[in-house]
């Protein structure tokens, strides 16, 4: 048997085009299925205290008083960000560190945005700014401006607001922006403020 009579004996099937749509529909299914699996695993990282206290702390050096504990922590490559809590119910001291690589496109007001409050139950509202002025203090080993606010922190455990003081510090090294956010709440809020405020040591 010849070449020519063996290729006239194998029956052509063409594929139609709805196999071709089955099969592109059936890759992109198993692709979604993988990323939603790898999505779910960060974000149960994410929420895991101890993973967001060991990210918190290879940022920076603090010191919550009556301990402190994580509440959710991200690390993607050289961009890391993690929340901190005093171990009270509700939290008294709210510190958020983060450490991300930033372009000349990059607006530093939005890296602000979202950062105040961490992912938490605990909160019923936003912290609700009242008075808002400018201090120049030492961070990350240089003297530059912080923003230091006055307001209210309501919680859901918690019937009526609790004053509060929030401290925003940021500085940029080698196209990498730092930025902590410390919130306290409570009668000694600015104390408090002050005292972990003074803690911080960045690495």
């Amino acid at each position: 048997m010849n070449n020519q009579q063996l290729n006239s004996e194998i029956t052509q099937y063409p594929v139609s085009i709805w196999e071709v749509i089955l099969i592109v529909m059936g890759a992109i299914a198993l692709i979604a299925a993988g990323l939603l699996g790898l999505g779910i695993k960060v974000l149960t990282n994410a929420y895991d205290p101890a993973r967001a206290e060991a990210i918190a702390k290879s940022l920076i050096d603090y010191k919550i008083p009556g301990g402190s504990q994580g509440v959710f922590g991200i690390n993607i490559g050289s961009a890391k960000s993690a929340w901190v809590q005093s171990s009270k119910n509700p939290p008294d001291v709210v510190l958020f560190v983060g450490k991300t690589p930033i372009n000349k496109e990059t607006d530093q007001n939005e890296l602000n945005r979202g950062f105040e409050n961490p992912p938490s139950e605990n909160l019923a509202q936003d912290f609700t700014v009242n008075t808002s002025r400018l201090e120049n203090k030492a961070f990350c080993g240089k003297t530059v401006p912080i923003t230091i606010e006055g307001g209210q922190q309501t919680f859901i455990a918690q019937p009526s607001p609790l004053p509060g003081i929030r401290y925003t510090a940021r500085i940029t090294e080698d196209n990498v922006e730092r930025i902590v956010i410390l919130t306290t709440t409570g009668e000694n809020a600015q104390q408090k403020a002050v005292t972990v405020f003074n803690s911080l040591q960045c690495k």
